[in-house]
């Protein structure tokens, strides 16, 4: 008695591993990661652009030395996913003409990629600089409340 019913429980084992559920959708298994779309890749070459805009605009900013604070501007750069630049930069008023184009373009590019890769931010308002001071040759923004701050 004892050997038929482990002859059973075994037999049904047996049967119970070659059964085969039959799919019907292949669409609802798991995906291969290999087959995995490669947006981090994508989001990745965006940051590659912004990232090379940005030095572009940083190499016009620094072209100049500064010795006198009336040859140098500043302006709002970049775009927060809240609203409202990122920052602010100084640059020299020679190279105008070059650089605002630039830093526009970069503020949209910022701002698409926000939208695009849905970010999210502190929201917090960047102040805006009350004036520029030269340091050892390089331009600084002045913070009402802070002081001196580097660029970018």
């Amino acid at each position: 008695m004892k050997n038929i019913l482990i002859f059973t429980l075994a037999a049904f084992s047996l049967f119970a591993c070659n059964a085969k559920k039959k799919v019907e959708n292949r669409d609802d298994l798991p995906k291969d990661i290999a087959l995995k779309p490669e947006n981090n890749l994508s989001q990745q070459q965006d940051k590659d652009e912004l990232t090379v805009a940005i030095k572009k605009i940083d190499s016009l900013a620094q072209s100049e030395t500064c010795s006198n604070v009336a040859d140098f501007a500043f302006t709002a750069i970049g775009a927060k996913p809240c609203g409202g630049p990122s920052s602010y930069i100084a640059y020299p008023k020679k190279v105008e003409a070059e650089i605002l184009p630039q830093i526009q373009k970069f503020t949209m590019m910022q701002s698409a990629f926000n939208k695009k890769y849905n970010l999210m931010s502190d929201c917090a308002l960047v102040p805006e600089p009350t004036g520029i001071a030269c340091e050892n040759g390089k331009a600084v923004l002045v913070n009402k409340n802070s002081g001196v701050s580097q660029v970018q």
